[in-house]
């Protein structure tokens, strides 16, 4: 019997101990990986096992642990009743524990026992039941202020050093068509949960005159609520008092022109323009270029999917004007998105690294569409930011990397097993498995295309007769994410992708503080 423990803290922890017994209170343990915590092992222990180990474990490293010396007692290893008692101590000297069962066979988180009292740190295991070893993560991202997570992050951050959670199709959370539904939660709930990256389609309510603001929400061709028109206006209001509550954060808010009416996309920039970013100029980034942090706290950042009709000299708006084509500023482009070839697995246009492999024709193509957004993670993770002050000049910067978006969405609107929901289902959660045993490792735990089975090296060595660990270290590169937009993200009031992805904010962290203090 073995588990894969991975340190995703931005600190050192030591696995001190390992103990392995047979709980009789916890006969049905199957149905429950965080077994009830039993205080006196003597009395509830039918057979024990303990080993000290002293093994240190440094951020982004895994360690496997293999429980031995319970053969010997007569007990089965692979008993649905064994518990692994787990107990490390933090680089403060403080020790926390434990209790997991490695034959559960669903994910589950549980915070860990602090065995001092009032510690400085705590911390959480997040637990996969992959094939055949099951790993659990340790993080703190249980400490983290999702409304505000931007607010501890050095404003000298360009964009594309961030790991950013996104949602696709943000704004299709209605009662709508089972094709067409892409998220389970307002936008409300996602910012205030740690999505940063807003992903809208929009459609003209009339197609030629510019001065009717009104922009219809859609997905494709379709309506996104069965219940009435909605409208893109209430959006942007929803963002603009979350950020004027949270003015640390920034929102980048990525807008396409899709629908079946015949505006043009010269046309929805000018209503843009018009009634939406130039009467609240404060309130938007539009540049076109990857910015820092710090300019754009408490901003809207302009990802733009649509044309503009760009002036040879910037214009003013007149505000009398009808005109589908009318001009403005060149300025206010915003971040250029409007060339990323469509259905491309991998593509670098202007400011961004694009993964968007969208069409996923048939059940059979999901682990097609897994496997690629892993690969982009891959790419994101490898990459080392250019921070001004820090490893570049402050006052000549070189210019920040490309913005890495990873789309883990993908539909068939006429095949019900490749619908936005059973997509996400599978891919969100491979997603997650990846970040938790393969992101940012020299040599993976889990298989790239199949994040929930484990690779060859290790299933050997999970199925030694006698313990033994064996160790993965952190891969180069600052080891974050990027964007990652999601679908379904939430539901069932699970955000344990959302948390993993801004805890790995920590590697740009830790790369800042090394450079800093010359370690």
């Amino acid at each position: 019997m073995a588990l894969t423990l991975r340190n995703l803290t931005q600190n050192p922890f030591t696995i001190k101990t390992l103990e392995t017994f047979e709980d009789p209170n916890n006969a049905q343990s199957k149905s429950n990986v965080f077994p009830p915590d039993s205080r006196n092992v003597a009395q509830h222990a039918l057979s024990f096992h303990h080993e000290n180990l002293d093994i240190l474990v440094k951020p982004f490293e895994s360690f496997m642990l293999r429980a031995k010396g319970m053969a010997s007692s007569g007990k089965s290893i692979r008993s649905p009743s064994i518990v692994m008692r787990i107990t490390i101590e933090s680089d403060m000297g403080e020790r926390h524990r434990i209790d997991t069962n490695p034959l559960y066979t669903q994910k589950s988180s549980k915070p860990f026992t602090n065995l001092i009292h009032n510690p400085s740190r705590s911390y959480t295991a997040l637990y996969h039941p992959a094939k055949p070893v099951a790993h659990l993560v340790v993080h703190t991202n249980h400490l983290h202020n999702y409304a505000r997570w931007m607010e501890s992050l050095p404003s000298n951050l360009p964009l594309s050093a961030l790991s950013i959670p996104g949602t696709h199709n943000s704004h299709t959370h209605y009662r709508g068509l089972p094709s067409v539904r892409c998220q389970v939660s307002s936008i409300k709930v996602q910012l205030e949960n740690g999505i940063r990256f807003l992903d809208v389609r929009v459609q003209p309510s009339h197609a030629t005159d510019t001065q009717k603001k009104d922009l219809y929400l859609v997905h494709g061709a379709f309506p996104i609520s069965l219940t009435g028109v909605k409208y893109f206006a209430p959006i942007l209001e929803t963002c603009y008092a979350f950020l004027a509550a949270n003015p640390s954060e920034t929102i980048l808010l990525s807008l396409k022109r899709e629908g079946v009416g015949s505006a043009t996309d010269e046309h929805l920039a000018a209503i843009l323009e018009n009634h939406y970013i130039a009467p609240n100029p404060s309130r938007w980034y539009t540049g076109n270029r990857i910015p820092y942090l710090g300019d754009v706290r408490g901003k809207i950042i302009l990802v733009r999917r649509y044309d503009i009709q760009k002036p040879s000299t910037p214009l003013s708006i007149s505000s009398k004007t009808s005109s589908s084509s009318a001009s403005f500023p060149v300025a206010a482009c915003g971040l250029d998105a409007t060339e990323w070839p469509h259905n491309s697995t991998h593509a670098v246009h202007g400011p961004f690294c694009v993964q968007d492999w969208c069409e996923v024709l048939h059940p059979s193509s999901i682990p097609s569409k897994l496997q690629y957004a892993n690969e982009h993670l891959i790419r994101s993770s490898q990459t080392t930011a250019f921070i001004p002050g820090v490893n570049t000049d402050d006052k000549n910067p070189i210019p920040p990397g490309p913005l890495h978006l990873n789309f883990l969405s993908g539909s068939n609107f006429w095949n019900k097993g490749t619908w936005p929901e059973k997509i996400a289902k599978v891919v969100n959660r491979g997603i997650e498995e990846w970040i938790c045993m393969g992101h940012a490792l020299e040599e993976p735990v889990v298989a790239i295309d199949e994040p929930d089975r484990a690779r060859a090296v290790d299933v050997e060595c999970a199925g030694g007769t006698t313990g033994g660990t064996l160790r993965r270290k952190a891969k180069g590169g600052d080891g974050g994410t990027g964007v990652v937009i999601m679908d379904n993200v939430g539901e069932g009031g699970d955000w344990d992708l959302v948390g993993l992805i801004v805890g790995l904010n920590m590697g740009v962290l830790m790369a800042m503080h090394a450079i800093g203090t010359g370690l």
